[in-house]
């Protein structure tokens, strides 16, 4: 008996140690093996995603397009550079938070959420002035008042927008291990880091994954809500479409809550043929230029790139995806930037927690949006407020205010060369033709 208390505390610390594994282990075995992509299923998803959806489709079991939605199909949005790429300002979506103690104008709507652009019919029309007093009766507030504060949103309440990401090599982000994730948060926790050369990397820069109440990861999404590419591809036709689909029903309209959908829009097999066509887009690559003092330029860019501390976050390798620059963790980004917590629709009331307590994400965390495929991703940052390469750089704060210190205080040529590199990180040559969408 006496033995068996002495090594009691040794067998806690042996089980302490154990757990962090065997947690990882059943996360691993809950995530789904990546699939085998068919060309049926690839060009079943195709024409998914560039359908016009209708109210009462053909393609839907349910109502259709709608009640409310920001767009008719998925290369609406998704169109530069080809299907699949991001979209320009006009296209962004209007996400708005309303803090626990403030009360809602409109009876029963969640407290964090998506002003849709658009309704089916005008009773469903969704209004700003529908998600607190004080706000205009219109659906969307332009892009520039909103950076530079001249509207102010009444205490208590954030209006903010998202720009469409890229989704080009978003099947190798999909197939990242959740242990490459964690290894590279605790790379960016560490005092010191080599990239490209010696240096002391900021203590300031400490990024975080992204944990979901269920334990996952988060990955995609501006603010990385979402642990699968199926499940963001589901969450976006639900919130952007109005398709509801298998584990997430449709956005109910602000001003109509008691709004009943008929049942389910899309199918699991669909929503799985859209992830399939989209997992079977081509990552972007970097397009080196054929002349020798151009290309010595880029060189000089992407060391300086490294060396002033963008790769810090802007990681240039991500496990087995090459050329990915991005860490995939959340990081502060400043109050400039802040924003409501994150892009649900019809989720919870209030942002959801991790199992430690912690809020995900809150206001000024971003994930750190991959950069390959940024020469043809304008306009930049969350909301696209920025664009050009350079002014987006100079829009980082919070965890970064140290890089952009160190970029300003280079040399215009070298800041020059900076983004001379960055022009280089290029979208795929894109196979799908994109359809004009209705208006």
């Amino acid at each position: 008996m006496a033995a068996s208390r002495r090594f009691r505390p040794a067998y806690l610390v042996v089980l302490a140690l154990a757990l962090p594994p065997i947690v990882r282990i059943a996360q691993w075995v809950n995530r789904p093996a990546p699939r085998t992509l068919t060309t049926e299923s690839i060009a079943a998803g195709r024409e998914l995603f560039n359908h016009n959806w209708t109210p009462k489709d053909k393609l839907a079991s349910g109502d259709g397009l709608g009640p409310v939605f920001n767009a008719r199909s998925c290369v609406e949005c998704h169109s530069q550079g080809g299907g699949g790429g991001g979209g320009p300002v006009d296209k962004n979506v209007t996400v708005y938070g309303i803090s626990s103690g403030t009360k809602p104008a409109t009876e029963g709507i969640p407290l964090i959420g998506v002003v849709h652009f658009k309704a089916t019919e005008p009773k469903y029309q969704d209004l700003l002035s529908h998600v607190a007093g004080g706000l205009p009766g219109q659906p969307r507030i332009e892009l520039t008042s909103l950076v530079d504060r001249s509207f102010r949103a009444p205490s208590g309440v954030s209006i903010t927008q998202r720009n469409t990401p890229a989704l080009f090599g978003d099947g190798q982000l999909d197939a990242i291990p959740e242990d490459v994730l964690h290894a590279e948060q605790r790379r960016n926790s560490t005092a010191a880091r080599i990239v490209g050369m010696s240096r002391a990397k900021d203590p300031n820069v400490r990024g975080r994954v992204a944990r979901l109440p269920d334990g996952r990861l988060g990955r995609f999404g501006w603010k990385a809500e979402f642990a699968t590419l199926n499940e963001f591809v589901k969450a976006a036709c639900a919130n952007e479409l109005g398709l509801s689909n298998p584990g997430r029903p449709q956005a109910t309209p602000l001003a109509y809550r008691s709004y009943k959908e008929p049942g389910a829009d899309l199918t699991d097999l669909q929503c799985q043929q859209m992830t399939d066509f989209i997992s079977s887009l081509e990552a972007p690559t970097q397009a080196l230029p054929s002349d020798k003092n151009e290309a010595a330029r880029v060189h000089e860019g992407e060391q300086t790139f490294a060396r002033i501390g963008c790769a810090d976050c802007h990681t240039p390798d991500m496990g087995p995806i090459k050329g990915f620059y991005s860490n995939l963790l959340l990081h502060d980004m400043g109050a400039d930037l802040a924003s409501s917590t994150g892009y649900y629709g019809e989720a919870p009331a209030a942002p959801p927690s991790s199992p430690g307590g912690t809020p995900i994400p809150v206001a000024s965390e971003w994930k750190t949006p991959p950069l390959w495929g940024v020469a043809d991703s304008a306009p930049y940052l969350h909301d696209g407020r920025a664009s050009t390469l350079d002014e987006a750089i100079l829009a980082h704060g919070g965890e970064a205010k140290g890089v952009v210190a160190n970029y300003r205080g280079l040399k215009p040529a070298e800041q020059a060369d900076v983004v001379a590199f960055l022009k280089t990180l290029k979208a795929p040559a894109v196979k799908n033709p994109i359809q004009t969408a209705a208006k």
